[in-house]
């Protein structure tokens, strides 16, 4: 009896990981929510922007949407990119005014501007707008030093801001981050454990390594070759070591590892229109979209077939 309840107790810990639930997807509020970007802190909370307007806030482990930035708040329009910084303590913001395409929100602000709130207590702490004309933020990433890097999709510039500074800076604008000569499409950014920044492009297809010289100035871009095509990337991120999360807003989502001037790319998944994705543990989640719903013409109006989502995949164990 005795050996039977010890073995009992010395299984019981594998008994409730066996038994753990396996994560399920999260419908977001609305009929209009298009979410276009997710970031996970490290407390397993996801904060999710919309192209509607706003940030919802997610329990993963509960499964509870809960709206943190109202639509329009602190002059918010549209969000795209949202980045969890455990750095400097803050859920950094892409908002653009859409106005021009039909997505009107109330208490919206003009132009492109990357905002930083609280993580703990949700209130706007920098405000950056994007210098030049005809901006449109994209994603960010943030370096262990706690510098934020902007990408900026058309021109496609790469934006620096440093802890304390008034303003964003033009770090990189090397005309190889975009789609030809004067192209846009620049997009999704991380930060390698080499310490350089790492981009895609939806236009051109492109996956490049642009190096962080010693004194943090921009060097050289350095497009990667991939082991196959990529198709309209998207969201970016770093998953440690050399290896970086994709969405691919054709339907994929990927596992990308990095050795030298190659990338090896691995599908995960075929998901529809996925748009942007994080990872949490050993589970990657991808935002459904559904864009084209707000901007294809022939599409918009017309409610989605699927609901918007976060949804779950898991990752190779091997990773």
């Amino acid at each position: 009896m005795r050996r039977t309840a010890r073995f009992l107790a010395l299984m019981a810990p594998a008994l409730l990981i066996a038994a753990a639930p396996a994560p399920r997807a999260i419908d977001l509020p609305g009929e209009r929510a298009f979410p276009e970007n997710m970031t996970i802190a490290p407390d397993g909370t996801a904060y999710v922007g919309s192209l509607s307007g706003g940030v919802w806030r997610v329990a993963l482990d509960k499964g509870t949407v809960t709206p943190w930035i109202k639509p329009g708040g602190s002059g918010t329009g549209s969000v795209f990119g949202v980045f969890a910084d455990p750095v400097n303590r803050l859920l950094w913001v892409c908002s653009n005014d859409l106005s021009f395409a039909g997505v009107a929100i109330a208490g919206a602000e003009k132009g492109s501007t990357v905002k930083g709130f609280d993580l703990r207590t949700g209130a706007q702490q920098v405000s950056l707008a994007l210098p030049g004309a005809q901006t449109f933020c994209n994603d960010m990433a943030v370096a262990k030093d706690g510098t934020l890097y902007v990408t900026n999709t058309n021109p496609p510039h790469i934006l620096r801001w440093r802890k304390g500074a008034a303003a964003l800076e033009m770090w990189s604008a090397d005309s190889a981050l975009g789609a030809g000569q004067g192209g846009g499409g620049l997009d999704g950014i991380a930060v390698g454990a080499d310490g350089n920044l790492y981009v895609n492009n939806f236009q051109s297809h492109m996956f490049a390594r642009v190096a962080v010289n010693e004194d943090g100035s921009a060097g050289a871009v350095t497009p990667l070759k991939t082991s196959r095509p990529l198709d309209t990337p998207d969201g970016l991120r770093a998953i440690g070591g050399m290896r970086f999360v994709q969405a691919e807003a054709s339907g994929k989502v990927a596992l990308l590892t990095v050795d030298g001037g190659a990338a090896t790319v691995e599908t995960l998944a075929e998901v529809p229109a996925p748009t942007g994705l994080d990872v949490h543990g050993d589970t990657l989640w991808y935002v459904r979209g559904e864009p084209g719903y707000l901007f294809n013409p022939s599409l918009r109006g017309k409610t989605p077939p699927l609901p918007f989502q976060i949804a779950p995949v898991a990752l190779p164990k091997s990773r």
